[in-house]
């Protein structure tokens, strides 16, 4: 009996190592998030959206301003500023540091809801995702992640398979795609039609989210300076944020 329970011990102990071992292979191509969630906490971020996501690079701010920055954007369902987000931002930043940078990506969709309510945070999309399920953002690896965001997603972690998007660990998301005129001009077109058609009737904008944009800028001002930014878009699509938010 003694020695099938130590057999039956070392058996388990072999499979958690095995399957420790597959989590802990999880990288940039895995998923567009998960390494955000396996940095230490961060002094200098980059906040917003996607467009922050894909279009600030933490490397060229480093460069410029020699010191380090975490780019810790999503996209317009995982981050818009709400309640969800600023907890999230808390749990990332260091607070003890007194000389931070913040650059905060903004744009109307980033204050706007879906829901019927657009103040109705109990239903607000980001509630359900990544930043609203999870309790550790620091660990590496991070198996709380994994286990709710990447659930059946295992063969990923065993067999790289490398697709045009790539997380960096600084939190830069690389999105590779084909710049020939001809897809560049149709991405364009379906992204023109896409504000102007979809987001344009279903978002409505939110009170309680631009609330939660200044209450990001007062906390994030105690510990360093905050510069808000507009990224460039496309004429057409900037023609329907600004009929969609004349004051934005």
């Amino acid at each position: 009996m003694k020695k099938f329970l130590i057999k039956t011990l070392l058996f388990c102990i072999l499979l958690c190592s095995i399957f420790l071992g597959i989590l802990s292979k999880a990288n940039g191509y895995t998923d567009p998030f998960y390494l955000r969630f396996t940095s230490e906490k961060q002094n200098n971020l980059i906040l917003g959206t996607s467009r922050s996501a894909q279009g600030l690079l933490p490397s060229v701010f480093q460069r410029k301003l020699n010191r380090e920055f975490f780019n810790f954007s999503f996209t317009i369902v995982d981050s818009p500023y709400g309640p969800v987000y600023f907890n999230a931002i808390k749990r990332k930043v260091n607070e003890n540091s007194k000389s931070s940078i913040f650059i905060l990506g903004v744009d109307p969709w980033s204050i706007s809801s879906t829901t019927k309510n657009p103040n109705d945070y109990k239903n607000f999309l980001e509630n359900e995702k990544c930043l609203g399920n999870m309790n550790f953002f620091n660990v590496n690896p991070n198996f709380e992640y994994i286990l709710k965001n990447l659930p059946g997603n295992f063969e990923l972690m065993i067999f790289e398979k490398k697709g045009p998007m790539y997380l960096h660990k600084d939190g830069w998301l690389e999105v590779t795609v084909p710049m020939d005129s001809l897809n560049l001009n149709e991405r364009i077109k379906e992204k023109v039609i896409d504000y102007r058609d979809k987001n344009s009737k279903e978002f409505t904008f939110s009170s309680l989210r631009l609330f939660y944009l200044k209450k990001t800028i007062k906390y994030l001002s105690k510990i360093g300076e905050v510069y808000l930014i507009r990224l460039p878009i496309h004429p057409e699509i900037y023609k329907t944020e600004n009929n969609f938010m004349p004051d934005f």
